[in-house]
């Protein structure tokens, strides 16, 4: 009895530790891997097709743009991203900013020059994504020919239209 008691009690040995941390990081990539196939339809550069050529064309903005940016943007705040993808996803919210702010402003003007950099930059973070998860090698984060995004309304103080707590409002 008693050396079935010490049996349990015993030490981790090395390999025990080395074969956790394996588990841990295969478990961390499984995690990464399933949010960034679940983030790729809400980022599906198909939807933002549609929204930038009513921004942009007919200088309107949709009913529905306020939510589909809000909900994008949270994609964006609640995926776990890899490491690796951090400067992807930090300009890509930074312009998701500048035009959802353009958009709870209801100015189709202000929102047209952001619209057309997150529709182009969504092309971009698809194929990084797809690259991130086929094991390729990522593409550098894209350069804008010196364009920063517009500074948003900071009126919101990180708090949506709705109540809801922005989590990426700084």
């Amino acid at each position: 009895m008693l050396a079935l008691s010490l049996s349990a009690c015993r030490v981790p040995n090395v390999n025990d530790i080395d074969d956790i941390e394996v588990d841990a990081a295969q478990a961390r990539e499984a995690a990464h891997r399933a949010q960034v196939l679940a983030a790729l339809e809400p980022l599906n550069p198909l939807r933002y097709h549609h929204l930038d050529a009513v921004v942009r064309d007919e200088q309107r903005i949709p009913a529905d743009a306020v939510i589909w940016a809000r909900r994008a943007r949270e994609v964006l705040d609640w995926t776990d991203w890899p490491a690796e993808l951090d400067g992807h996803v930090e300009q890509y919210a930074e312009w998701l900013d500048s035009l959802l702010a353009a958009f709870r402003n209801d100015d189709a003007h202000a929102a047209a020059e952001p619209s057309r950099i997150v529709h182009a930059l969504a092309h971009t973070f698809e194929a990084t994504l797809e690259a991130w998860l086929s094991n390729e090698s990522l593409p550098a984060v894209p350069q804008l020919a010196g364009l920063e995004p517009p500074m948003h309304d900071e009126s919101h103080g990180g708090q949506s239209n709705d109540g809801e707590h922005d989590a990426h409002g700084e």
